[in-house]
């Protein structure tokens, strides 16, 4: 049966060919996790200041969406885009590498539970939640209980699923509550998802992919590596697309308003966040060609590795 990545005389040479791990982290990662989390921070505030909200609701409400889009996009991928058994690959080197991706995982995972925790508390400071003390009570117990769950650890694929279900739930009752149960509750709901699935799934490359993938230097790492990636790669393509349509249907109501508007505060949050966005699909486009997705040779572009004339196991510079 032929390789999804490589022909057949490929194959008869596989062990030959040269990995090399790069110490430093990937700059262009960085950079797009830290536009995304402005551009979210620039949203909440200007969606939070609609709501009548003071500087330390506003701070703790957009802590709270965002410590909950993280852990719900890191769950997406240990759930998704993770899989502990590769077709035409060696089940005990995957092994290996799922093992010390779990590891990773759990580490950022109880930070994250911590975060939520906290996060938890902070729900308590959104004045418009205690006119709907029903849900209130919801997204305060919801939030406790996924950061508990992500405590536990995400390991165990039953607590993982427990975990992404709260979220998910979560999402959809921020999403409704600021926005209305009618057709714009879904546009905020499908722009939070999105958000959530890109923000999530960077941190969990960040976070466990690539120090994961380090401590793995070989051939059929990198192939499960490089199938993870691109798997959350189709799921950024939808999102990204997703995020920036949302988010000028959103504005959309308020185009009637004057030009000056949009260029004071806090009108000119919704530029800034449409800029930061368009940086975002860059980079996004940007990543690959400079083979900045990950410090392992062959995770961003597989290709590298069927390039590599040079009979060495593993290398580092």
């Amino acid at each position: 049966m032929a390789h999804p990545f490589f022909s057949d005389s490929d194959l008869s040479r596989i062990e030959t060919l040269q990995v090399i791990v790069k110490k430093e982290t990937p700059f262009l990662p960085k950079v797009a996790f830290a536009l995304i989390t402005l551009a979210s921070m620039g949203g909440a505030v200007f969606t939070g200041l609609s709501f009548g909200l003071d500087a330390p609701a506003l701070g703790m409400r957009w802590f709270a969406m965002w410590t909950l889009a993280l852990a719900g996009g890191f769950l997406a991928w240990r759930l998704f885009y993770l899989r502990e058994h590769e077709h035409d690959l060696e089940q005990e080197k995957v092994n290996l590498l799922t093992a010390s991706s779990m590891r990773h995982a759990d580490k950022v995972s109880r930070i994250l539970g911590v975060m939520l925790a906290v996060a938890a508390a902070g729900t308590l400071s959104v004045s418009y939640l205690a006119y709907l003390p029903g849900v209130s009570n919801l997204v305060l117990g919801g939030t406790l209980v996924l950061g508990i769950l992500m405590i536990v650890g995400v390991r165990n694929r039953t607590v993982a699923m427990m975990a992404i279900t709260v979220s998910a739930i979560l999402i959809a009752t921020w999403a409704l509550v600021d926005a209305g149960t009618d057709w714009h509750g879904l546009v905020r709901l499908a722009h939070l998802t999105a958000f959530s699935l890109w923000l999530g799934g960077a941190l969990w490359n960040i976070g466990v992919a690539m120090p994961a993938g380090r401590e793995h230097p070989d051939v059929t790492a990198v192939l499960a590596g490089a199938r993870q990636l691109d798997r959350f790669r189709w799921v950024v393509r939808f999102a990204l697309p997703t995020i920036i349509l949302t988010g000028l249907v959103m504005a959309g109501v308020y185009t009637a308003l004057p030009i000056g508007w949009w260029m004071t505060f806090p009108g000119i949050l919704i530029p800034l966040k449409v800029l930061a966005i368009i940086a975002l699909v860059v980079v996004f486009i940007t990543c690959p060609l400079f083979r900045q997705c990950s410090p392992v040779q062959g995770i961003c572009n597989i290709d590298d590795l069927s390039s590599a004339d040079v009979p060495v196991k593993a290398s580092a510079e």
